[in-house]
């Protein structure tokens, strides 16, 4: 078993100078406070960053000491943004400086995007100084970088690329470290790609899974809380579903105060366990090396040393639920709701749109024994008495997206209009409902954000709501969902009063829930990559079909048809494709 074990190093790994400058990666503090590393947006932004998210409370700060090239005056740049300029942001912090606090308060700009701020000057007395972050509010501060210079002008990068450049420039970073050659290698480790990779190795298979979380689950980890959903004993093929059933979590309910009864650590005792599994934890993968339409290898950057890590294999499997993988290896994909011409399917719009499932944020209130308050502030949504929630949790229609918001590129903007929707309502609560809710305190906000819906690639099969209801019996018809089609959409009454902004859905059911259906094993690889797999909510379906097999029992079980057909792919010195046209008997045999 090979795990990459993280070591903080001393100063020197924390930053490195560059003549007379010096950049600080926030996520690299030695001393983290109440400040968590978000990761969640890499692509979108550039990189992790600290988040002070307090639900209100002033968080601890974060420390690290920081070797300076030489003492003398520094111009100060940091990297953050007003996340609720409504007109401005509660995210606000402050920098201290062995012990001085720069007359400078961040993340209230009035300006969502983020960029560099020049805070003046300090005069650095000691090479070794102690860096501090101070939040303000404990609404959400967020801060990306910190950087030093002797000279007044500088032209720092903001794009992703230019950022990367940047940062492997200031912390003399290596290209990539070199993790060797895999036979399959699993992105994304959600019940997908953990089913992938276990199955996989269990038959005897080379295998690396590649996770840009700490703990595995994805959507129904800890850190989302989303029980798993589907049935496990329906299916056409019996074998199917067996790895599932080890990992199951679907008696924990949504957002349990109990962390346990989501089962991270069982998952990982697993994997590890497994003695062909590699397991990469904290891993993003960013870029994938190509010959022809043919994946060579990933790049993957380490979350908590910025570092990158090169993984070569033979097939490559997709479990990251936004097609991420695919997206960089340039495979065919497909987003929002296609049209009636597209797809000749019954619930089709007339014309193609952007509308997506939305995206949401668990969260719940728990009874104290004292009185506390939560004030309304302009920047939460704003509610009133003829429209608001009284709930002390989170409930599975709160979500946002839904074409307003591009799910992936505006990911962030997401979660964060669901924070807003959230502290908005609890304020009206706490502060007009003092009598029923004044004893209550908001003691949970997940601030990773569990999506339904984002990219979804095409493979030689493209599952449509036809195929659903009608039944439509393919050869390769392989795994079976209950689930039946599930669709969310903005709710009439929210988007009256929150017209563009809703983040209240309503659920449609073309067909009769619970009904089953065996799609085909054609849903699960590329059309046009040739050595890509794929399985989760990125599959090669119709955004109407998605919402028949988007549930995570039914994407757990999409894992082991894919760690079976890799397997026999390896043994065949086949393409999935042709493991199709040559082996499929091979592969029915195997869940048979």
């Amino acid at each position: 078993m090979k795990i990459i074990f993280i070591f903080f190093l001393l100063l020197c790994s924390l930053v490195t100078v560059n003549s007379q400058s010096v950049l600080i990666e926030t996520e690299l503090f030695e001393t983290k406070g109440g400040w968590s590393i978000d990761s969640q947006f890499i692509d979108q932004m550039g990189s992790p960053y600290l988040l002070a998210h307090g639900l209100g409370e002033v968080v601890e700060d974060a420390v690290t000491e920081v070797r300076f090239p030489e003492t003398g005056v520094y111009y100060i740049w940091v990297r953050t943004k007003d996340w609720a300029p409504y007109p401005k942001g509660p995210g606000r912090f402050r920098m201290i400086i062995d012990g001085k606090e720069l007359d400078h308060t961040f993340g209230a700009s009035g300006d969502i995007e983020w960029k560099w701020y020049k805070a003046g000057t300090v005069r650095i007395d000691n090479l070794v100084t102690e860096i501090r972050l101070r939040d303000l509010t404990g609404f959400d501060a967020r801060c990306d970088a910190i950087f030093f210079s002797k000279s007044a002008e500088e032209n720092l990068p903001n794009d992703v690329d230019g950022l990367r450049l940047f940062r492997k420039k200031m912390l003399k970073l290596k290209d990539f470290y070199y993790e060797g050659e895999y036979d399959f290698v699993v992105v994304g480790g959600g019940t997908a790609g953990i089913c992938a990779a276990i199955q996989a190795a269990r038959l005897g298979l080379k295998v690396a899974l590649i996770n840009n979380r700490s703990v595995l689950g994805g959507n129904s980890s800890s850190e989302l809380r989303i029980p798993t959903d589907g049935e496990l004993f329906r299916n056409k093929y019996p074998k199917i579903g067996s790895i599932m059933r080890e990992i199951d979590n679907g008696f924990a309910g949504v957002c349990n105060e109990n962390l346990s009864m989501y089962r991270d650590n069982w998952r990982l005792k697993i994997i590890n366990n497994e003695k062909n599994i590699s397991l990469f934890r904290n891993m993003h993968v960013y870029a994938v090396g190509m010959s022809g339409i043919k994946i060579d290898y990933v790049d993957a950057m380490d979350i908590n040393t910025l570092k990158t890590y090169r993984f070569s294999g033979k097939i490559f499997a997709d479990c990251t639920g936004d097609a991420s993988l695919g997206l960089l290896s340039g495979a065919d994909h497909l987003y929002g709701r296609e049209s009636k011409a597209q797809t000749g399917e019954a619930g089709a719009p007339e014309e193609s749109d952007s509308l997506t499932m939305g995206t949401s944020n668990q969260w719940y209130a728990t009874l104290t024994d004292s009185i506390s308050a939560f004030p309304i502030e302009e920047w939460m949504l704003q509610f009133t008495e003829d429209y608001h929630f009284e709930l002390t949790k989170s409930v599975w229609n709160w979500e946002t997206g839904f074409g307003n918001f591009h799910i992936v590129e505006d990911s962030e903007l997401i979660r964060d209009h669901n924070f807003r929707a959230i502290y908005g309502n609890w304020a009206y609560l706490k502060t007009y409902l003092r009598d029923k809710y004044g004893k209550y305190k908001l003691a949970y906000l997940s601030y990773n954000a569990g999506k339904r819906e984002s990219y979804r690639l095409v493979g030689d099969v493209l599952l449509t709501e036809t195929d659903i209801r009608c039944k439509v019996n393919y050869p390769d018809a392989i795994v079976t969902t209950t689930w039946g089609i599930d669709l969310h959409y903005p709710d009439k009454q929210n988007s009256r009063y929150f017209p563009g902004q809703e983040f209240i859905a309503y659920a449609i059911h073309p067909n009769k829930r619970k009904e089953d259906y065996t799609f085909p094993y054609r849903c699960l690889y590329s059309r046009n990559i040739e050595n890509l797999f794929m399985a989760g909510r990125n599959i090669s379906v119709t955004h109407i079909a998605l919402g028949a097999i988007r549930v995570q029992r039914t994407t757990g079980m999409m894992g082991e048809v894919v760690g079976m057909a890799a397997y026999l792919c390896m043994k065949y010195r086949c393409s999935p494709r042709q493991l199709y046209t040559d082996y499929l008997q091979e592969l029915l045999d195997c869940v048979s």
